[in-house]
């Protein structure tokens, strides 16, 4: 009834070893060495044995939402190891550690991200010469080939840039599917681009070079030293005035690897990258034989999407302070669109990318398009459209311009409570998308949203598979609409619990709004005014289910009740 838009991207922007016939692939590499592990033509069978509650315990652990905006430090781990058996290609190794991974954007309960860490109870274990397994679900990405894709242009580019190739995932013989498997950023990684590996490594999530956003980077190296004054200098150099800026960055950031970096993550659309507006999913790497910052891409699930909605311009991301000093300089901004233009000329090669993604579609079209009930080529003909379309845009932005940058720079976000809600409904399963919600259900709606309270005429709700959902990792939805009266016309109010695991779906259940286990999303919006949605969270709160079952007619009955939060952006 009511469709979610990008504002649901932004926020989560989080047995018996089953084959499967993969002839098309060829034959299985031989196992000589770790690089077979990232083979590019080669989809891995990954078994995991874990202890059934120990696995429920991994699968349900979430972050705390209120830890991550509104800090000043790096937001502590929630995730633990557990103690597994892992098979990969059917070569065995027991005793490993096993873990969620993702901030917001790839957490769920159904099909986690992973961790695998093969020394983590013995010591000094390696498998294939590598210490870690990172396994992504892609959660962003139905489509599942854009990480592989975004890496490997990265790596033409001259970025450092982790290896990626596709993993077929069971846990206790449950199938998880297809993932996405990934070089973590550790001594692998850093070993092929670097000499010396006693540098610094941070992690950047939701962090800048900017006082109020860098306590935020998370040291990755060197732990045991509390020492950041790397950091610090860069913070004093980004603070400089403009004729002095230029000589002080050069000093501490690999500034021309820095513009290719920027300009490549405009050309895949990164919206979740550094640049853009929020400060995330990246690295950097302080070489001590240069004492200076280089940037490594990361969490890129949600790139090579054209997002006609956002009034961003295409051509350039400068919301974060590096990118936004550089490009508000003459000299600088000149480098900056002549790189871009560049890597379009030298990188984007529009045959090679198509080829590549034709080469992935045959890959995992074999596992993939199981989960996806068809729509597997879709997803990627989407990508394909992305690669054939958006340089034209860029292009055509740099050629009428080139764009000037007004934004200023932001504070970190930080959460707002605009109100609270509670709520009744009763409805029937297999009743979202009726054209009447007031006849699938009924409800009670109780807002007081910015100190009014919402004044509702008529109630109702539907509940059922959410429509958005990737096939591969259903979801449950729930949703109460309220008619709110006014002028000129009557308005609509809704709240959308999305449930990510259905299994929670039952009598007497309790599922905490926590973006993990569930997200929740309060709803206005004017029918005759196209646009005038407005999103708001729901969190710190529960939805408490009295009758529950997934089952065509069955009857759905609960409450939900929550608070209203703005996210500070």
């Amino acid at each position: 009834f009511l469709s979610r838009n990008y504002f649901i991207i932004f926020i989560l922007s989080l047995s018996g070893f089953a084959f499967i016939n993969l002839s098309a692939c060829g034959a299985a590499p031989a196992m000589l060495g770790d690089s077979s592990m990232f083979d590019p033509d080669w989809i891995i069978e990954v078994e995991v044995e874990l202890d059934s509650d120990d696995w429920e315990v991994l699968r349900n652990q979430t972050r705390d939402i209120f830890d991550v905006f509104c800090s000043t430090e790096p937001p502590p781990n929630p995730y633990t190891y557990f103690e597994a058996d892992i098979a990969v290609d059917g070569i065995k190794l027991e005793s490993i550690g096993i873990r969620k991974k993702g901030f917001f954007g790839s957490v769920e309960p159904g099909r986690p991200s992973f961790k695998v860490s093969f020394n983590e109870y013995v010591r000094g274990q390696r498998f294939f010469g590598m210490r870690r397994m990172t396994l992504n679900n892609s959660r962003s990405d139905p489509a599942k080939i854009k990480q592989c894709i975004g890496y490997w242009l990265f790596d033409k580019a001259g970025l450092p840039s982790p290896r990626c190739n596709f993993a077929h995932v069971t846990v206790n013989g449950e199938d998880l599917g297809l993932y996405v498997h990934l070089e973590s950023i550790k001594t692998e990684l850093l070993t092929r681009y670097f000499d010396d590996l006693s540098g610094n490594l941070y992690e950047g999530a939701l962090s800048d070079f900017q006082p109020n956003w860098v306590g935020t980077f998370q040291k990755k190296t060197n732990q045991e030293y509390p020492d950041r004054s790397d950091l610090d200098a860069m913070v004093t150099a980004c603070q400089v005035p403009d004729d002095q800026f230029l000589d002080e960055i050069e000093q501490l950031v690999e500034l021309d690897d820095f513009y290719t970096f920027w300009a490549m993550e405009v050309l895949i659309a990164h919206w979740d990258g550094y640049a853009s507006f929020n400060h995330n999913n990246y690295y950097i790497y302080n070489d001590p034989q240069t004492g200076k910052f280089n940037f490594i891409l990361w969490g890129i699930d949600g790139i090579l999407f054209n997002n006609l909605g956002n009034p961003a311009p295409r051509s350039v991301f400068a919301d974060s302070v590096l990118a936004n000093r550089l490009y508000n300089l003459p000299e600088s901004k000149a480098v900056y669109i002549e790189r871009v233009k560049s890597l379009l000329e030298t990188v984007w090669d529009e045959q090679e990318i198509l080829g590549e993604i034709d080469r992935m579609e045959d890959l995992i079209t074999p596992i993939a398009d199981s989960y996806q009930t068809g729509q597997l080529g879709y997803l990627i003909d989407e990508i394909r459209h992305f690669v054939r379309t958006y340089p034209a845009m860029i292009l055509a932005e740099i050629d009428s311009g080139p764009v000037v940058w007004e934004k200023e720079l932001v504070d970190p976000p930080c959460w707002r409570e605009l109100g609270t809600f509670s709520g009744g409904f009763t409805t029937t399963w297999g009743t979202l998308g009726v054209d009447d919600p007031f006849v699938a259900g009924s409800g009670t709606f109780n807002a007081l949203f910015e100190g009014e309270q919402v004044i509702v005429s008529q109630i109702g709700a539907v509940a059922g598979w959410d429509p958005e959902a990737s096939p591969e990792a259903p979801k449950a939805l729930i949703q109460v609409i309220a008619v709110v009266p006014g002028q000129p016309n009557d308005t609509l109010a809704a709240v959308m619990i999305i449930v990510n695991d259905p299994s929670l779906i039952k009598p007497n259940a309790t599922i905490p709004l926590d973006l993990g286990r569930a997200l929740g999303v309060y709803i206005t919006v004017d029918p005759e005014k196209p646009g005038s949605e407005v999103y708001s969270l729901l969190m710190d709160g529960d939805l408490v289910l009295d009758e529950a079952e997934i089952a065509e007619g069955a009857r759905i009955t609960g409450t939900i009740e929550a608070k209203i939060f703005d996210s500070g952006w």
